[in-house]
């Protein structure tokens, strides 16, 4: 028997008499591969199970509405997937980890705003000017126009992460360039 149909069966079993072997089987087929995809997307291990939990909470409590001629069983449960990220991002826990990770980004922005001198802000945004489009873009909108990194994903349509990334190196090598303490 094939995986897919040894799947279909797992599936059959917890549809009609909520068969816990079955169900606990297939979590565990499924557990890494999507453990490891919501650590990839929130670089937290902690955060990581408990969202993948939530997968599977949520996967067992809608699997009567499962159709396998509709989307294999793993596309249906990508799906969940991303939606319990999507939810994540909105929370409340993460709003609040957000606000304590960009407090350094604050020092920079302070930075900005508190320049001793007009020649100083000129030197860095030249410095900024010389830099990559995507790495400039993400800088700018992240000091100038106060966008969250969130926001700023949504409108280069790039992963959070990688917006981020760039931010992150972008400071370093401005803190490198002129010996900030920001």
């Amino acid at each position: 028997m094939d995986m897919d149909q040894q799947v279909k069966k797992w599936i059959k079993r917890i549809k009609q008499s909520a068969h816990k072997k079955s169900a606990n089987t297939l979590i565990s087929h499924y557990f890494d591969e999507i453990y490891g995809y919501v650590f990839k997307r929130t670089s937290s291990e902690e955060t990581a199970m408990d969202v993948t939990q939530e997968i599977f909470v949520s996967m067992l409590q809608s699997i009567d509405h499962y159709n396998y001629e509709k989307s294999s069983f793993r596309t249906w449960l990508y799906q969940i997937t991303k939606r319990r990220i999507v939810d994540y991002y909105r929370s409340k826990a993460y709003q609040e980890d957000r606000l304590i990770k960009d407090d350094a980004t604050d020092d920079l922005v302070s930075k900005f705003e508190n320049a001793q001198n007009v020649a100083e802000l000129a030197e860095i945004s030249d410095f900024v000017e010389g830099l990559d489009s995507k790495s400039r873009e993400v800088f700018k909108l992240k000091i100038f126009e106060s966008c969250t990194f969130l926001e700023i994903a949504a409108l280069m349509d790039m992963p959070e992460s990688t917006v981020k990334a760039s931010f992150y190196a972008t400071q370093k090598l401005i803190k490198e360039e002129f010996k900030c303490n920001a």
